[in-house]
């Protein structure tokens, strides 16, 4: 990939980033809202952070993409770095409160973890790819934003409705 191609690319991420800082704010005005049954449910303070989080990721990662003269290994390097914490902070939580048996249903543990998962691989893929691993390039950086984008709305629809129902 050379920069030029990567100059392409800069409407798409010009509207992701202010598509997930959009939501992110969403996020934010939810957790005001409901802040004392965020707090009473357990698990669920964990999942607005894994929200904001993976939200914040698609977030710096599109304006990382941005910044000019950055060649595709660095920005590869800073994928992977940004991925890292994405992936393994909600990851961890998870697993430890699918062990805590804070789910009604295993079902909603293994999707939200499922998702979760499919959301974050294309940001290793990305940065994989940005450093001449495997082939897709900003392609996989796309995947990455447009799963983020979905998990996130999912996120912020459970912190805004499901939580009072």
């Amino acid at each position: 990939m050379t920069m030029e191609h990567s100059a392409a690319w800069t409407d798409f991420l010009v509207a992701s980033a202010g598509a997930t800082a959009a939501l992110a704010g969403l996020v934010f005005v939810a957790l005001s809202i409901n802040l004392a049954k965020i707090l009473e449910l357990p698990g669920v303070a964990g999942r607005a952070g894994e929200t904001i989080l993976i939200l914040g990721a698609g977030l710096i990662g599109s304006l990382l993409a941005l910044v000019p003269d950055l060649t595709p290994s660095r920005l590869g390097v800073a994928f992977l770095l940004l991925w890292l914490p994405t992936w393994g902070i909600p990851s961890a939580m998870q697993i430890n409160g699918f062990r805590r048996r804070q789910y009604y249903r295993f079902s909603l543990a293994f999707n939200r973890f499922l998702l979760h998962q499919l959301a974050t691989m294309p940001l290793l893929l990305a940065g994989l790819s940005l450093n001449g691993v495997l082939p897709g390039g900003l392609d996989w950086f796309a995947a990455a934003l447009l799963l983020s984008l979905i998990v996130g709305l999912f996120g912020a629809w459970v912190l805004l409705v499901e939580i009072l129902r």
